[in-house]
């Protein structure tokens, strides 16, 4: 047994050398292929499988948290790859999920990126992110996220089909992120947030905080990542709401108070392969919220010379009817720096797709 996986071992090595003489890192054509088809089975097995993986400890705890518009995936990059983007680097859409990866950014002084979400129902998002690099090392960048429903209908369980009035539902959140290197391979970051939400009969806000490190094993280009967000206390709504009845309309003015759904991420991700212009990417990541049930997920970047992307992810929840993501991107060099532009496509069953557009902009001179 031990000659035959030392065999093995040498035969996928992990350093390889090309004809021409030049370094080729990669897994090894049978540990890639390996690595490829396991992933591609997981995610299509976890997807109609009834079996969990995972224990469902959270669903005693589903809805049991607010602010629910913090778990919809706010940029294209990291809807396509499932929401796997505790590792990401390289914009400044990272301090939505871990802001000690903003330290790796772009090499850029500044970097903006903007993205739009077409929701189910006619809801939209936007969100957007500005980073700047201070000096060599520091980062600072503030984040906005806005959701807004449109005109609804409002019912009443006397009048089931609207009584001819709408209202309009908003979400805000507004961030300012942090993030220095402590060591040439050990990053922390955090962020501090402040939240609104706003009905047409009652408001709540609140402050939470996002934190994390990012470590550089120094190896194969792996991270591993850790990071909480949404930590915050509870906090009871503001406001009046009107309960209609068969003899009279009742006046609420109390209501229960209102948790952030505070989500701790584990992540690891390296290089798969890498021949010349080519590269992939590969992430693992466990989930573990509050208010749902654990959940465990798997994404692959590919990058050809690093201005054409394709990527696809999957998450997998007990009793969540996810589809796969997936995505594509496209790098623009620019006179003044860099623009790209994402792609994602996800959705559920029963729900239907959602579509995801980003745009990132690096500009500025290196050497500021």
């Amino acid at each position: 047994m031990r000659i035959i996986l030392k065999y093995y071992w040498n035969k996928s090595s992990f350093m390889r050398w090309s004809p021409s003489g030049g370094q080729r890192w990669g897994l090894g054509l049978g540990v890639a292929m390996v690595i490829a088809v396991t992933m591609a089975l997981v995610m299509a097995l976890t997807s109609v499988a009834e079996a969990q993986w995972l224990p469902a400890f959270g669903r005693s705890r589903i809805g049991t948290a607010g602010f629910q518009f913090l778990k919809i995936q706010p940029d294209a990059r990291s809807a396509a790859m499932a929401g796997n983007a505790i590792n990401l680097v390289n914009e400044p859409g990272v301090m939505f999920w871990n802001p000690a990866g903003l330290v790796h950014g772009a090499d850029r002084p500044w970097a903006g990126q903007v993205n739009h979400l077409s929701y189910w129902s006619g809801i939209r998002m936007q969100s957007a992110a500005l980073a700047r690099r201070m000096g060599s090392s520091d980062v600072m960048a503030f984040g906005l996220r806005y959701l807004q429903t449109g005109a609804m209908p409002v019912t009443t369980e006397f009048q089931p089909m609207g009584t001819g009035q709408t209202f309009n539902a908003t979400n805000t959140s507004m961030g300012l992120a942090y993030a220095r290197p402590l060591t040439n391979r050990f990053a922390l970051g955090l962020s501090l947030n402040w939240i609104y939400e706003q009905m047409p009969d009652w408001r709540v806000h609140n402050a939470t905080v996002d934190m994390g490190f990012r470590y550089d094993i120094g190896w194969r280009e792996m991270r591993l990542a850790v990071g909480i967000n949404h930590f915050g206390m509870n906090v009871t709504p503001q406001g009046r709401l009107l309960r209609p009845s068969l003899s009279r309309t009742d006046t609420l003015g109390t209501f229960e108070s209102l948790a952030p759904p505070t989500v701790l991420r584990l992540g690891l991700s390296g290089l798969v392969y890498r021949d010349g212009e080519h590269k992939i990417d590969g992430v693992v990541q466990l989930n573990h919220p509050t208010d749902q049930a654990e959940s465990l997920g798997a994404a692959m970047e590919y990058s050809y010379r690093d201005l054409m992307f394709v990527r696809g992810g999957y998450e997998h929840q007990p009793g969540v009817g996810q589809w796969p993501s997936w995505g594509l991107g496209w790098s623009l060099p620019r006179s003044f720096g860099n623009l790209r532009l994402d792609y994602a496509f996800a959705g559920r069953q029963g729900l239907g797709p959602v579509h995801r557009l980003g745009v990132m902009v690096a500009w500025g001179s290196v050497n500021d």
